[in-house]
């Protein structure tokens, strides 16, 4: 029989678990440092769960805890030496279906979301998942105006680094 924290932790983990991964994908490229940072995050979100205080909501408390392990994970990978990449084809698959034309997609969009500063990454990463600007502004740390301006800036990045041609 499973205890309380355990069945919060398995709701919270499947109504939470693409968005972790898909932050981590904006964090780090290689398919194996992306399973590690979402089984870091996770790891944390279950140490931590008893210590939830109720002061923002639930999804706004796991993406900070996952923002701010990215980020402190992502730090510690660059002052590693470089590894060797993976062989083409032994990709990560994100926990849902998609063709393979729409991996590629996704996976160019993720790198392009790489190149960016750790702030507008997190920003960029739960943009794509919709969340309300307001919630963007309580996990990053910076106001929801500015959270606006960072958005504008962000996509002319990225459209500028997708299509640098401008088609």
């Amino acid at each position: 029989m499973k205890s309380k924290k355990e069945l919060e932790f398995e709701s919270l983990y499947n109504s939470h678990k693409d968005k972790i991964f898909r932050l981590c994908l904006g964090f780090v490229s290689d398919s194996a440092l992306v399973q590690d940072l979402f089984q870091e995050i996770l790891i944390r979100i279950w140490r931590h769960m008893d210590s939830f205080r109720g002061e923002s909501s639930i999804s706004t408390w796991i993406y900070r805890i996952a923002y701010n392990t990215a980020l402190s994970y992502s730090a510690k990978e660059k002052k590693k030496p470089e590894q060797a990449p993976l062989p083409p084809g032994m990709d990560l698959k994100e926990p849902e279906n998609h063709t393979q034309e729409k991996e590629s997609q996704i996976r160019k969009l993720y790198d392009a979301i790489n190149s960016l500063t750790q702030t507008d990454r997190v920003i960029a990463t739960l943009l794509l998942e919709n969340t309300p600007y307001k919630t963007i502004a309580e996990v990053s740390g910076i106001s929801e105006n500015y959270v606006a301006v960072k958005v504008n800036r962000i996509k002319a990045s990225l459209t500028q680094t997708l299509n640098p041609n401008g088609k």
